[in-house]
């Protein structure tokens, strides 16, 4: 695996060289603009580009209440437009789903979800079984 999202250097090592090719926290829009120069990279090393899996590991920040969740991040002086363009996946079940897909549709194979609250497992459970088990 190498991971990055430098467009030259890191892209040309993966194209040469991994079996997977990792990015984090970057939006599905420049995953998508990423993965297709990535291709480009893989087929001018005489490689396919089904030799490299294409994931992504980002935070998640989840609650099964959209307005409590909202409440939350103004307490902390943080906005979820903000977090998103910065590639954080934010928002309740159907938000995190829909953030989900557009990540695969941008390329995105294998996801990893970082989970930052670690005394927080009742909402963990609830990510897990709102968007995950879905």
């Amino acid at each position: 695996m190498i991971g990055g999202k430098g467009p030259r250097r890191t892209l040309g090592l993966a194209a040469r060289f991994a079996a997977e090719w990792n990015a984090g926290f970057i939006p599905p829009d420049h995953f998508a603009a990423l993965n297709r120069r990535l291709d480009e990279l893989i087929e001018q090393h005489g490689r396919t580009g089904a030799e490299v899996r294409r994931s992504l590991m980002t935070t998640v920040v989840f609650d099964r209440d959209q307005g409590r969740l909202e409440q939350r991040l103004a307490a902390e002086g943080r906005n979820a437009a903000d977090m998103a363009a910065r590639g954080v996946i934010v928002g309740g079940p159907a938000r995190v789903q829909e953030r989900i897909g557009e990540y695969a549709a941008a390329g995105v194979e294998r996801i990893m979800l970082q989970w930052l609250d670690l005394e927080d497992l009742e909402r963990l459970e609830a990510l897990a079984e709102a968007v995950l088990s879905q």
